[in-house]
């Protein structure tokens, strides 16, 4: 039993550091610390009891005063049991100090489970009497994510209170009395035991309920600003005059920052910061408002905060006085007029002009957004959703519209793209502008510019790295002409929000990140190739000269701001980078089914995407590809005799309605495929149905359910023998990778590719 020297600050052993022996404080005292909470052990208490059954050291130890320590070894219960049955006074020590410890983590375990109970009572409570307040005052509450992502904390939770008062209990008796009962080993060693595991159960508790509250904490108040604190105290100073208010809005003000402040691992700076702006910005209104009474019917309010909207968005540009009266008196004639859509001069005339105004307007009020810490929440309704005036966009609309401007957003991580969000990315770089509508990309731009001798070299590689340039690139080409092509009537279009362009409720309609994500799956539930693109492998050092695989590249989903009917398949990749994601776009507002428009994209850029890879090959059947084939299919079939006399004229039916297109017909075809065939419901031709299952192929459970159909037996059974092959054909090289390395690590991109053959 060797006897340990510590210094005062010495580390005494670390998290992490393996547990091979009990450590007994003689002389001084020692911290440990876990989740930013410290406690301290004094003489009699043992340095790794809690940790007993993990093996390691679940925090670290500090001695805080001169230490010292005894030494007994440690391998496992079982050499625990047999030393507390030789050392039954020693035995009685260790009781003694897991009691004290266990009191000690159980009472701030239960501190905080309670803590997260109150905070799980102000998430569900707080939003619902904003609103209540809200509607009391007169204003329009704002809508605000991630409330409804949080549950009740630790429903795994099973460690009942009353184990605190346990364990606070063993530790209150007269000292004889757990010295008689704890004497014998067995009931000791049962103790220590039992004791560790559920000192472990509430080690791992505290972290989780830790990260809840935090969790909890950034829904009240985040670095983006837009969270509970800021829609209570938004209105706090936007209701101070109302009699009543002060008082009211303030208490809500009051419990958020009630629970802020105790709040481990809040961002201490942005909470004083914040806190900060909102008293100072409180104290100023105090000293200049007289009290009113509310709005007698307050549930029609919301149009006091809307009112100037016009005036607010109009000063983020530079615009002279005039041009800027001359645009309000536009907006109030176009208002006005009884048919918005109408085909006389007038009508035309007004739409012609707003729309040329608008990308004026646009460019200038989001340049100047990205300049300022926080934008007004009428100049985020203009930049996401066009919506420029009240009445133009209706009363009811534009409650909707401010409620949910500061909460929108898209999800980049996964390609889906609120407008300003977009723009922000080619902004700083994360992204390149779009093709102009004479399928030109950024660089290709500069380099035409270049040819006309319009800029030297000297400009051109200025102009190649100038983010601005590149973001007013992305606004005056692909921007306006994306945005009326989703508007979907691009001879009545305006850009602006307008009511008689809303078919159906704005809630209904609003297209969410989730929606597509979801979409997107089952799409690929069904065409799992959809995305794959195959890219070239080379390993030579494990024995791979060059392999083809593939990879998926989802595309990126750009939500355009307007009202609209369709969907904009824009570019099938980046420049010449196989793996960037393709780019399309949609309007925020989906009047039609998403559904069938993402099918129909999806079926858009399988074409295009063939058509780049294959470049000018693309219809040459000699070499096979998706386009060659159905290119060929199109053309020649009146010459096929295959084809009976009913399918042909079903096809010169459907080349008519497409106006010969044939990327048209193909994509009409794809919608059959996807949307009827793939549940067993005919609606193609065997020439149509074999090139489909050739290049776009049902997942395996498709095929399984289909394989008894007659019209897919054979086409599924010669894709089945082609899958087999390539399957075989990976399990050889990975074979031969395991030979070449001596090792069974198989790079992950042939564990992909076999998953995908399997698909």
């Amino acid at each position: 039993m060797p006897q340990i020297e510590f210094k005062q600050g010495d580390v005494i052993c670390k998290e992490g550091d393996p547990l091979s022996e009990l450590l007994i404080i003689t002389k001084g005292s020692v911290e440990t610390s876990f989740n930013e909470h410290t406690f301290q052990m004094e003489q009699g208490d043992t340095v790794g009891l809690c940790d007993l059954g993990v093996g390691t050291h679940m925090r670290g130890y500090t001695a805080t005063s001169d230490v010292t320590i005894f030494s007994y070894p440690f391998e496992d219960f079982v050499t625990l049991e047999k030393f507390m049955r030789g050392n039954v006074d020693v035995g009685n020590m260790l009781v003694n100090s897991m009691a004290r410890q266990a009191a000690t983590i159980l009472k701030d375990w239960l501190r905080l489970k309670h803590s997260t109970d109150d905070a799980y009572e102000l998430i569900i409570s707080a939003y619902p009497e904003y609103e209540r307040l809200c509607k009391l005052y007169g204003s329009t509450p704002k809508k605000l994510s991630g409330l409804t992502e949080i549950g009740e904390a630790m429903e795994s939770d099973v460690l009942d209170d009353w184990v605190c008062n346990y364990y606070s209990g063993i530790t209150g008796l007269d000292p004889v009395i757990p010295k008689a009962f704890f004497r014998d080993p067995a009931i000791a060693y049962g103790f220590i035991r039992r004791s560790a595991k559920d000192v472990r159960h509430v080690l791992n508790a505290y972290g989780a309920y830790q990260d809840y509250l935090l969790d909890v904490a950034k829904v009240f108040m985040n670095s983006e600003g837009h969270d509970m604190f800021s829609l209570a105290s938004e209105l706090h100073l936007e209701a101070m005059g109302m009699q009543g208010a002060d008082a009211a809005v303030g208490a809500l003000v009051a419990k958020i920052l009630e629970f802020l402040s105790g709040t481990t691992g809040l961002d201490r700076t942005l909470y004083q910061n914040r806190v900060g702006a909102y008293k100072q910005a409180l104290s100023a209104k105090r000293s200049t408002q007289t009290t009113v009474t509310p709005p007698p019917s307050a549930s029609a309010g919301g149009g006091a905060n809307l009112a100037d909207s016009m005036k607010t968005i109009l000063e983020y540009t530079e615009m002279p006085d005039e041009e800027k009266n001359k645009f309000m008196r536009s907006i109030h004639e176009f208002r006005s007029l009884t048919d918005r859509s109408g085909s006389d001069d007038v009508a035309y005339r007004l739409r012609r002009e707003l729309t040329n105004i608008f990308y004026e307007i646009y460019t200038a009020v989001f340049v100047t957004s990205l300049k300022q810490s926080s934008v007004p929440t009428v100049v985020k309704m203009f930049l996401n959703f066009g919506y420029i005036d009240a009445e133009l966009a209706g009363m009811d609309n534009a409650q909707y519209l401010y409620s949910i401007a500061d909460s929108i957003k898209g999800d980049p991580e996964n390609g889906v793209y609120t407008v300003s969000e977009w723009l922000k990315a080619v902004y700083e770089g994360k992204k390149e502008p779009s093709r102009n509508d004479y399928d030109e990309d950024y660089d290709a731009h500069l380099r035409e510019l270049k040819a006309a001798r319009k800029i030297t070299d000297e400009e051109m590689a200025v102009m190649a790295k100038d983010l601005e340039g590149k973001l007013r690139f992305e606004l005056e080409n692909a921007f306006p002409v994306a945005n009326k092509i989703t508007y979907g009537r691009v001879t009545t279009f305006c850009p602006f929000f307008a009511d008689h362009n809303v078919q159906r409720g704005l809630e209904a309609s609003l297209v969410t990140p989730a929606a597509v994500k979801e979409t997107f799956d089952e799409i690929r539930s069904i065409d799992y190739s959809a995305y794959s693109r195959e890219i070239m492998y080379e390993n030579p050092g494990i024995g791979v000269p060059k392999e083809y695989l593939h990879t998926e590249v989802l595309p990126d989903i750009i939500l355009m701001p307007n009202v609209g009917t369709r969907g904009a398949m824009w570019q099938e990749m980046e420049g010449r980078k196989r793996q960037t994601p393709a780019r399309m776009f949609l309007p925020l507002f989906l009047m039609d089914n998403m559904r069938t428009m993402l099918i129909r994209l999806t079926a858009e850029y399988r074409w295009e995407y063939c058509k780049r890879i294959q470049g000018v090959r693309w219809s040459d059947l000699s070499d096979p590809s998706l386009t060659s084939e159905y290119f060929n299919y199109l053309q020649f079939y009146r010459s096929n005799r295959d084809l009976s006399q009913d399918a042909k004229a079903a096809i010169k039916t459907e080349l008519v309605r497409a106006r010969n297109a044939f990327k048209s017909v193909f994509v009409s075809n794809y919608e059959d495929w996807i949307v009827y065939e793939a549940n067993g419901s005919p609606r193609l031709n065997k020439f149509v149905r074999s090139v489909f299952v050739s290049y776009c192929p049902f997942k395996f459970e498709v095929r399984q359910k289909l394989q008894q159909n007659p019209q897919f037996t054979e086409l599924i059974k010669r894709y089945d023998v082609k899958a087999a092959q390539r399957i075989h054909h990976l399990e050889r090289v990975m074979q031969k990778i395991q030979q070449t390395t001596g090792k069974n690590d198989i790079p992950q991109e042939f564990k992909d590719e076999l998953e995908y053959a399997n698909s």
